[in-house]
C-alpha cells in the first residue's frame, strides 16, 4: 500500500493504518486485514485482493467509489491538474467558503444538474484555491469554468439559476471544439441516437490501435 500512497495523495486520499479491534467492529469488520474507504465519513469496505496494490488503487480512485451521490466532488490542485489531463469536459466551480454566503445555495443548485451533466460526459467538481483561480483570471468568487479538452471558458451568467448553467454547459457551441470530433460516452451516445436522424459513430480502442490517431485526423 505504501507504493500507492503518493498516488492516493494526488487524488486527495489520505491513507492511514490503525490497530483497534473494538473500533473495527463498529464498521462491521470481522476479519483482518481490512481496508475501509471513508468518503465524507461514509464507509465503503474493499472486497478485493489487498495484496494487489494496483487493484486497490484502481478501486480507490474510481469515480463511482470516490464520489458521493448528490454531492459535487471536492478536489485539490493536484487532483484538478490530473482531471484536466484526463477529462475531455470538466466544469470546475471555484469558490471561497469563508467569504461566499451564496455559495452553499449555488452548490445545491449545481448538485441538482450534476446527474444531467454526467449524461453529456461533463464531469463537475468544486475547489477552494484562490491562487489556482488566479491562473484562470478569476478575480471574484464564486466562478464556474468549463474546460473543453483543457481549454477554459468562463460562465458569465447567473450561477444561482442552475437551469441556465445546464443549458450553457450542454450547448453544442460550448461543448464542442473546432476541428475536433466530439468524444462521447455510452449515455451520450444513447441520447444522440434518440435525437439524431443521421449519426456517424467511430468506434476505436486507443490502447490497441496505432493507426486510429491518423484515421481521426
Amino acid at each position: 500500500l505504501e507504493k500507492i500512497d503518493d498516488e492516493c495523495d494526488v487524488f486527495g486520499i489520505h491513507m492511514v493504518k490503525i490497530q483497534d479491534p473494538q473500533l473495527a467492529k463498529r464498521y462491521s469488520i470481522k476479519t483482518f486485514p481490512a481496508l475501509v474507504y471513508f468518503r465524507n465519513g461514509n464507509p465503503l469496505l474493499f472486497e478485493g485482493d489487498l495484496q494487489n496494490e494496483e487493484s486497490v488503487l484502481e478501486w480507490l480512485v474510481d469515480d463511482d467509489n470516490r464520489e458521493l451521490a448528490d454531492e459535487i466532488e471536492q478536489v485539490n490542485d493536484r487532483m484538478l491538474e490530473r482531471l484536466l489531463d484526463q477529462s475531455l469536459l470538466l466544469a470546475v466551480f471555484f469558490y471561497d467558503d469563508n467569504d461566499c454566503p451564496e455559495c452553499e445555495e449555488i452548490l445545491e443548485g449545481l448538485e441538482k444538474i450534476d446527474d444531467e451533466c454526467d449524461v453529456f460526459g461533463i464531469h463537475m467538481v468544486k475547489i477552494q484555491d484562490p491562487q489556482l483561480a488566479k491562473r484562470y483570471s478569476i478575480k471574484t468568487f464564486p466562478a464556474l469554468v468549463y474546460f473543453r479538452n483543457g481549454n477554459p471558458l468562463l460562465f458569465e451568467g447567473d450561477l444561482q439559476n442552475e437551469e441556465s448553467v445546464l443549458e450553457w454547459l450542454v450547448d453544442d457551441d460550448n461543448r464542442e471544439l473546432a476541428d475536433e470530433i466530439e468524444q462521447v460516452n455510452d449515455r451520450m451516445l444513447e441520447r444522440l441516437l434518440d435525437q439524431s436522424l443521421l449519426l456517424a459513430v467511430f468506434f476505436y480502442d486507443d490502447n490497441d490501435c496505432p493507426e486510429c490517431e491518423e484515421i481521426l485526423e
